[in-house]
């Protein structure tokens, strides 16, 4: 599944954001074309890929967001939106009556990602809301931990309130190599885990389940908390890191936005999607060849050897290397 970038232009500027060096590089103004859109229709079609992610910036801000999202259904692909549910009251009336006009079979959901209430302005939050009234049932939740001292409860709140899907995607602030962005150093990760934990208690009586994006180590939990993470996500629990391939409006091409400094090429580049895949699969491993894991522990880690753990986000070990100051 391939994330394509719609917009550079965002609502929000989050301390964490992992997108930051490739927005602060990109035109604000440039708008994935309808040109290109069908290119990338084609290529993923061709490579047998139905299923397409929608990002940004805010890809709810593109002009042509409905029609795109209408296409993509025809040719049919299942389209999932990474969106913060803010938009302009305009141009949110506009694009919600062309999305409830096409019907209830649309195939399309959108990942909500969402900042505590409490560290958002009142105005945000109250468009977030809005979003989740009209879409409540198409919409999961997005999180990323970037503090030591979080909480989940809101979004135990948001889910019931707004009968949104009962599924959280969890996720780790990752550094941006060469750039500035709030994350949780590796060595604080095991301080996480306490929260994460008491928070899973939490969900399971309300059915929600939580689920982990890339660049979790698997050692953060020992074998007792492992257990209670299995259960909680319902078998679905991964900690595995690979390449999530992003794809710019300029038609350029890369592993996953903390790594979008990384061999950037262009999606001309490659003749199918696999091919693009296996390029960035095959960059991500030489890292791993001269460093396997964000611990010196991971050299001889089983967890590691087995595959049952990448090691964490490569992204912290290409950090290193431009604090090593050049010597790689």
């Amino acid at each position: 599944m391939a994330n394509v970038l719609l917009t550079e232009t965002c609502v929000r500027s989050c301390p964490y954001c992992f997108a930051k060096q490739y927005m602060s590089e990109a035109d604000v103004n440039d708008y994935l074309s309808w040109d290109n859109l069908i290119y990338i229709a084609d290529f993923l079609e061709s490579s047998g890929e139905h299923h397409i992610s929608l990002l940004g910036g805010e890809p709810l801000l593109h002009p042509q967001i409905a029609e795109f999202i209408i296409y993509l259904n025809k040719r049919g692909f299942f389209v999932t939106i990474f969106t913060s549910g803010i938009m302009p009251d305009g141009k949110f009336d506009n694009f919600a009556n062309k999305i409830l006009a096409s019907g209830p079979n649309l195939k399309l959901g959108f990942v909500c990602n969402v900042n505590d209430p409490k560290l958002s302005r009142k105005s945000e939050i109250e468009k977030v809301k809005r979003f989740f009234s009209v879409f409540g049932e198409k919409c999961s939740l997005s999180f990323n931990i970037y503090r030591l001292d979080f909480s989940m409860d809101f979004l135990m709140e948001y889910i019931v309130e707004f009968g949104l899907n009962r599924h959280i995607r969890l996720g780790l602030a990752h550094p941006i190599p060469g750039a500035k962005n709030l994350y949780i150093n590796p060595k604080d990760f095991h301080h996480v885990k306490d929260t994460l934990l008491s928070s899973f208690e939490k969900m399971a009586p309300l059915d929600i389940v939580p689920g982990f994006d890339c660049g979790f180590p698997m050692c953060m939990f020992n074998n007792e908390e492992l257990g209670r993470v299995y259960k909680y996500s319902l078998g679905q629990i991964s900690f595995q890191c690979g390449p999530a391939i992003d794809i710019g409006t300029d038609m350029s091409c890369w592993s996953c936005f903390p790594l979008s400094g990384f061999h950037k090429k262009s999606i001309f580049d490659f003749n199918s999607f696999r091919e693009l895949h296996d390029y960035y699969e095959g960059k991500m491993q030489e890292i791993r060849n001269e460093v396997k894991g964000l611990y010196p522990e991971c050299d001889y880690c089983d967890d590691f050897k087995h595959r049952l753990c990448s090691g964490g986000c490569v992204a912290h070990i290409l950090n290193k290397y431009e604090e090593e100051g050049g010597i790689r």
